[in-house]
């Protein structure tokens, strides 16, 4: 940024009415541009501005003095990809030791494991999932208990430490999923191929068995490494039609026992704490040419939230297990809110009259649930429970169990999808040394060092990972609401700012900006302590709904623009 005579530079943003706003980096408020002194400049352009002695609307004023370069482009996943530096090929040594462990033979891989392949195993995820690296079982035994089996993919015995299938992986740290691709963690002969859990093909895994009793507690539980054999893949739809009756399947029975032990433990969370955060997640849907067909809230049935339970079960026994041991380790962790946040959370929340006990210095998920029970309208709770985890730190890995504050659990790790996450597969190799005898003093030396490295990096790489998924999900929302330009959606008040309001709509899971001088007729100002428009005939409140039509969309930026009903 150069401020020189007055003088500073950005990037222009013109709006349908000509008029233009320029965006400062580590500026809070953007510099309103009159139509008469754009001087030529178009929308996207990094520019030079020269202040002017008046102000619009409170922002400062100025007018363009030179154009220093051209934006105009639209935004592409390539972009993006390459601004996280997200690299989708493999180098050519990793792919060939893939080709080459993909040839491993099992016979070679059956030391110390069990054969499980008699045992009635499935899977459940998305129809269009690619890498299935978790599979389930349930099998009622003669003292009337059951055992529950979560049967993990053993990616482990085909990526070796310090490898170069390792060392880029560690690199990775996680598989990326755009709506067009998916940038994997591993080469697609382990994700796609042996390391995936695909039906009537003979797999390693590592499994966690679980004995319940006749009320679903869990009495004992075995980790082992296993040989299985899946019987069926199901998809969530699938699933979800027989939970609902609606279609008939040998695995009924076990499928209906099995939802029953999700809801009995969604209860037990909730007692101990668990938060249960109303976030919807965009789906997105391509046509044949890779053109967006529609764009719409991903669903969360009882079908997924099976797999959803039983994950979380197999991770706190992990967890809990290794923990225990003292072993080095990989945690999952979410650290207490931080106070001054929760302040600001429940400041934002005072205009709702939302009832709640939310206590600043010792908070816990019990309060905040309480809360979110208190919201009767669907809307508005969305809007409070994104607010609610904008106050809350960030989930992470770490070598230390502190506790996982959102699920109210005290041990937590993620072990559940070593095909996409490295940390899963850092505690896979250290169970397996564990369970194998193979842990002397000097390694577990060299592992604890190992799992501070290892939980920083795949801390940053899931950051950077969640950053560039939800960029390109804006520039698909934005290049599919380029097509309704003109169509009015019902939405939601979401954020407000000095410079206008942004609106969520349920119906597509788009947000766009409305700013203030395209509201409804009024003067209105912004009141930052309650973050609240107030006008002389009336308010808008985040929660609020509001009619807007879409005028419009800005590919370079992935920014969607409104205009708010005159009759709102």
């Amino acid at each position: 940024m150069s401020k020189i005579e007055n003088r500073i530079t950005g990037e222009l943003t013109v709006t349908l009415k000509g008029y233009g706003f320029v965006d400062v980096v580590d500026q809070e408020k953007d510099i309103f541009i009159a139509k008469e002194n754009l001087n030529g400049a178009v929308d996207g352009d990094i520019v030079e501005v020269r202040f002017k002695k008046k102000k619009f609307h409170g922002r400062p004023d100025a007018e363009i003095v030179r154009v220093i370069a051209h934006q105009t482009r639209a935004t592409t996943v390539e972009d993006i990809m390459k601004k996280y530096k997200i690299i989708p090929d493999f180098p050519a040594q990793v792919l060939q030791k893939a080709q080459h462990v993909a040839n491993k033979k099992l016979t070679d891989c059956m030391t110390n494991r069990v054969d499980l392949r008699e045992l009635p195993i499935i899977t459940i995820d998305p129809a269009d999932a690619r890498d299935l690296d978790d599979a389930v079982s349930l099998v009622d035994n003669p003292d009337g208990t059951m055992t529950l089996g979560v049967h993990i993919a053993d990616v482990s015995e085909y990526v070796k430490a310090g490898s170069a299938l390792d060392q880029e992986a560690y690199r990775r740290g996680t598989s990326i999923y755009f709506p067009d691709r998916v940038i994997p963690m591993l080469p697609t002969q382990l994700s796609n191929g042996v390391c995936s859990l695909n039906p009537n093909e003979p797999r390693l895994t590592l499994s966690v068995m679980m004995t319940l009793d006749k009320n679903y507690n869990l009495v004992s539980y075995d980790i082992k490494k296993t040989l299985i054999q899946t019987r069926t893949r199901f998809s969530y739809d699938e699933v979800q039609e027989i939970l609902d009756g609606n279609a008939n399947h040998a695995f009924r029975d076990t499928l209906l026992k099995m939802a029953s032990i999700t809801q009995k433990y969604e209860h037990d969370r909730q007692a101990r704490g668990e938060i249960t955060f109303n976030v919807p997640e965009p789906k997105i849907v391509l046509d044949e040419n890779g053109q967006i067909a529609s764009v719409y809230s991903r669903p969360h049935k009882l079908s997924h939230r099976i797999i959803e339970t039983f994950m979380i079960m197999a991770n706190e026994v992990v967890a809990e297990h290794c923990n225990k041991l003292d072993l080095p380790f990989v945690y999952r962790i979410h650290e207490k809110p931080d106070p001054i946040k929760v302040i600001r959370f429940i400041n934002t929340m005072k205009p709702f009259n939302i009832k709640h006990q939310i206590d600043f210095e010792n908070v816990n998920g019990f309060q905040y649930q309480n809360m979110l029970d208190n919201i009767s309208d669907e809307n508005l709770k969305i809007i409070i429970s994104s607010l609610a985890l904008r106050s809350m730190q960030k989930a992470k890995y770490d070598p230390h169990c502190v506790g996982h504050f959102a699920l109210g659990a005290t041990y937590y790790c993620h072990f559940t999808s070593p095909i996409r996450r490295y940390p899963d597969l850092v505690i896979h190799r250290i169970i397996k040394m564990h369970l194998d005898n193979q842990l002397n003093t000097q390694q577990i030396k060299q592992l604890k060092a190992f799992v501070i490295a290892a939980s920083q990096q795949s801390s940053q790489t899931e950051l950077d990972a969640v950053a560039a998924e939800r960029e390109v999900d804006d520039l698909k929302c934005a290049e599919y609401m380029q097509k309704h330009i003109g169509e009015t959606f019902a939405g939601v008040v979401n954020g407000i700012t000095d410079f206008g309001v942004f609106v969520y709509i349920p119906e597509n899971t788009a947000e766009g900006l409305v700013r203030t001088e395209n509201l409804p007729n009024d003067n209105y100002l912004y009141h930052d302590g309650t973050m609240q428009m107030l006008g002389k005939k009336s308010k808008i409140r985040i929660g609020d709904p509001i009619n807007v039509t879409v005028i419009g969309v800005n590919l370079h930026k992935c920014k969607i623009e409104f205009t708010a009903n005159p009759q709102q």
